[in-house]
């Protein structure tokens, strides 16, 4: 089936790019003799391997373990940027996760992008909300940051882009697009300029729905 081969494509770009990002982190750590901030991080850098591994041959996994796997990368990126970066996570307590299947990696590279193109530009850097909760009967996670937003990273991009590769967002919205056609299963990605809303707040949102599995 020729969409299967092509999610498979992609998703085996997906771990490479994130595990080159990620060993970037370590050298920077190492270049500063941050050895043992670099020991700390290569330890929760494995349980991240450890977890792509476990999950390379799924076309998909719980929100739960998705979660899970942001989590741990947004460790790995508080070791790097410190206080230049918060994190929070807002989860619905009376959700299922385990429940809720989605394609794997599919909420990180959103991670990525706001930790590197909204926080890092930034002289005091930011704050990253990633939030799951119900709504219209389906499950829609929020990734909410206070940075520079789309159109100033755009202009500083150039600066990051030789430190950091971007290409998980591409790679994102084509497996979302794939995964649709797969499961046939509808799907939502929305991308919001903060600025150009009603609260004029700085920064981006992303919203990802998902369907819940129909019960028979």
């Amino acid at each position: 089936h020729a969409t299967e081969l092509e999610m498979q494509a992609l998703r085996a770009q997906m771990n490479p790019h994130f595990v080159f990002n990620s060993l970037n982190s370590i050298k920077s750590l190492i270049n500063k003799s941050e050895n043992e901030h670099a020991a700390e991080y290569l330890t929760t850098f494995s349980k991240l391997i450890r977890t792509l591994f476990q999950n390379s041959d799924k076309r998909e996994i719980s929100l739960y373990e998705e979660l899970e796997t942001c989590r741990l990368y947004m460790q790995i990126e508080k070791m790097r940027f410190g206080d230049k970066v918060d994190f929070n996570f807002e989860i619905d307590p009376n959700l299922d996760l385990k429940d809720v299947k989605v394609p794997a990696l599919i909420l990180q590279p959103f991670i990525e992008n706001a930790i590197w193109h909204g926080l890092v530009p930034m002289e005091n850097g930011g704050k990253l909300l990633v939030s799951v909760a119900a709504k219209n009967g389906s499950i829609e996670c929020v990734i909410d940051d206070n940075g520079i937003g789309r159109a100033l990273s755009k202009q500083s991009k150039a600066q990051y882009e030789t430190a950091h590769e971007s290409k998980g967002i591409g790679l994102t919205q084509s497996r979302l697009e794939l995964d649709k056609l797969l499961n046939n299963r509808e799907k939502a990605l929305h991308i919001i300029d903060k600025a150009a809303t009603l609260d004029g707040t700085d920064g981006t949102r992303v919203v990802l729905t998902f369907e819940r599995e129909k019960t028979a």
